[in-house]
């Protein structure tokens, strides 16, 4: 399957590395020394989300209000509901990875549509209860274009727990 996915940065021994340095010491005293095994490399899928929101200042002539636009994108991991506002989009390369390879997501992208347009009206609201001097009445939220990326992970088993390291 051609995807667009981001670099692999971090090699499988460096990864092997990194989970063994965060695995607590008692844990490696009291569980024998056991060590992360069948790691494997597997991409999670990103929903990237660019929303424009349109509101107007709230003052007391509302009739000559010029409307005031916004662009935002946010970025949905699609296996455990995780979502950031970000700047820009991350880099990606085209990619062909195996179904296998690919981490089923665990949410359906009407209920990640709808989840991001809530946070961030709540978000606005929020902003408007909070600020006294830059009143803001929110008009629209429209969603502009919808992608999906994917990010790379490590991912080993340590004592029948699955343990992700980015890639």
């Amino acid at each position: 399957m051609l995807v667009d996915s981001i670099e692999i940065k971090v090699k499988k021994n460096d990864a092997i590395k990194h989970i063994f340095r965060k695995t607590p010491l008692i844990s490696k005293i009291d569980q024998f020394n056991r060590k992360v095994e069948n790691i494997h490399l597997e991409y999670v899928e990103y929903k990237v989300l660019k929303f424009e929101i349109v509101s107007k200042k709230k003052n007391k002539n509302n009739f000559r209000c010029d409307d005031l636009k916004h662009k935002i994108i946010v970025m949905v991991n699609t296996y455990n509901g995780h979502s950031k506002s970000v700047d820009f989009v991350p880099v990606t390369v085209k990619r062909y990875i195996a179904k296998s390879c690919i981490k089923k997501s665990n949410i359906k992208e009407e209920y990640i549509i709808e989840n991001v347009k809530n946070d961030i009206i709540n978000h606005f609201n929020d902003k408007v209860i909070n600020s006294s001097i830059d009143k803001k009445i929110l008009k629209n939220i429209k969603l502009l274009e919808i992608s999906s990326i994917y990010k790379p992970y490590w991912i080993g088993n340590y004592n029948g727990k699955e343990v992700f390291v980015d890639a």
